[in-house]
């Protein structure tokens, strides 16, 4: 059932978005500008969680981090491959939250960055951008979830209990790199606008622990165009990447991303 607000707001982001296209539009152009359309929109968590059994949720009107940045891509990639259709966006949306865009219950999700960005890569959607700057090797196993089981309600049932093992145990197994903090200065030079930035942490068993936008504003310094649970709602953030990695010890450094899709002459 589609609500007749996330149709509104679909239908307005694709008229604004036609005012600002232009002939050597990139995917990452696209994609910063669909983060920037959303500016202001309200902090809401689990996005993506259904109220019934595993669905696909389709919410333009209020975002976490990661349904901000998943969003966006699916738009991105829509627009840039010259669609405009509520449909098209809806399945782009499906094949990029589901592991080969099939809902089969909960463990079908990406739930892990490290999931939907390997998933993507080798769809040929995103390109992992982490080592080509100076990333090293972050050898950490994931386990948080099942580790966490009583946090994530669908994983009290044994079969999907067993599945998202599998899911983290091979997770463990792929090798994953990320940018450190200490790096960012020397690196960040390399960073284009409308990258996906997701930052890492050395929460045990976890990769990420947040995710947004790349943006340049002031002085070409880097700035992150995420949801914002702090400002409770979808901000540049008024720090630098430099800045806002710091205020945590638990933040360790980024990942980096990259859409590239192959280019399309319209």
């Amino acid at each position: 059932m589609i609500d007749p607000k996330d149709l509104e707001i679909f239908q307005s982001f694709i008229g604004a978005d036609r005012q600002e296209q232009g002939a050597e539009d990139t995917p990452g152009n696209i994609f910063l500008r669909a983060g920037r359309y959303f500016l202001g929109a309200p902090y809401e968590e689990k996005t993506r969680d259904p109220s019934g059994p595993e669905a696909l949720v389709i919410n333009l009107r209020t975002f976490d981090c990661f349904t901000l940045v998943e969003n966006c891509c699916a738009l991105a990639i829509m627009r840039y491959t010259g669609k405009d259709r509520f449909t098209d966006y809806a399945a782009i949306l499906r094949s990029l939250r589901y592991r080969d865009g099939v809902v089969t219950g909960y463990p079908s999700r990406h739930h892990y960055f490290s999931d939907w960005l390997q998933s993507h890569e080798e769809a040929g959607l995103i390109r992992d951008m982490t080592q080509a700057l100076g990333g090293r090797t972050l050898g950490k196993a994931l386990n948080f979830m099942t580790t966490h089981r009583e946090v994530y309600l669908p994983l009290q049932d044994p079969t999907a209990f067993r599945q998202m093992i599998a899911v983290e145990r091979r997770l463990s197994e792929t090798t994953r790199h990320l940018l450190p903090k200490a790096e960012l200065n020397r690196r960040e030079g390399g960073i284009e606008e409308g990258d996906i930035l997701a930052i890492t942490t050395d929460q045990e068993g976890l990769d990420v622990c947040h995710v947004g936008i790349a943006v340049r504003l002031l002085a070409g310094r880097l700035r992150l165009l995420h949801a914002s649970q702090q400002a409770g709602r979808v901000v540049i953030s008024p720090d630098t990447l430099k800045d806002y990695l710091q205020q945590s010890p638990h933040r360790t450094g980024i990942m980096v991303a990259r859409l590239a899709l192959p280019k399309i002459n319209h």
